[in-house]
C-alpha cells in the first residue's frame, strides 16, 4: 500500500480511468463493434428517445463535437437515425433503433457484471465512502468547469 501522504489522487484517477476504459472498450468493440462511449449514447436513448445531440451530449458525459462523431459510427451500424429538429433545422433530433436497443439489450448484463466485480472486494462502508468519494470527484470537476 502506498503511503497516503504520497498519494496523487489525480494521476492515479486518470492512470486507472484509462486502463479500465481501454480494457472495456477492447471488450465491447469484440462483442458488439462499438466502445463504451457509443454504448453511453445508447444507454441514454434507451431511457429518453428522440432527443436532441446536445441533451444527448450532456447526458452522457460528452462534448457535442465528441458526439456528432461518435453518431455517425452509430447511424452507419444502424443503431440511431437522426433527422431535424421541427423546431430549429439546425438541431439534430436522434432516435434509437431496434438494433440500437438490442445493443443496449445484450450489454445490459455486461455492465452490470462489471460493476459488481468492480465493487466485489469491498464491504458496505468502504463501498459508501468510494461511492462519496467519486460523487465528490464529480462535483469538483463541475466546479472547475464552471469557472
Amino acid at each position: 500500500m502506498s503511503n497516503t501522504q504520497n498519494f496523487r489522487v489525480f494521476r492515479e484517477l486518470n492512470l486507472v480511468t484509462s486502463a479500465l476504459f481501454r480494457a472495456a472498450d477492447r471488450d465491447l468493440l469484440a462483442r458488439e463493434g462499438i466502445r463504451t462511449a457509443h454504448q453511453a449514447i445508447l444507454f441514454v436513448l434507451r431511457v429518453e428517445d428522440g432527443l436532441t445531440s446536445s441533451e444527448i451530449a450532456n447526458r452522457a458525459g460528452l462534448s457535442k463535437t465528441r458526439l456528432l462523431g461518435l453518431a455517425d459510427t452509430l447511424e452507419t451500424k444502424s443503431l440511431i437515425t437522426r433527422d431535424r429538429g421541427t423546431q430549429d433545422a439546425r438541431q439534430q433530433v436522434i432516435k434509437i433503433t431496434n438494433e440500437g436497443r438490442a445493443v443496449v439489450d445484450r450489454t445490459n448484463g455486461w455492465v452490470r457484471n462489471l460493476n459488481a466485480s468492480l465493487m466485489s472486494q469491498f464491504d458496505d462502508s468502504e463501498k459508501a465512502v468510494i461511492e462519496r468519494f467519486l460523487r465528490e470527484v464529480h462535483r469538483t470537476a463541475r466546479d472547475i468547469e464552471a469557472t
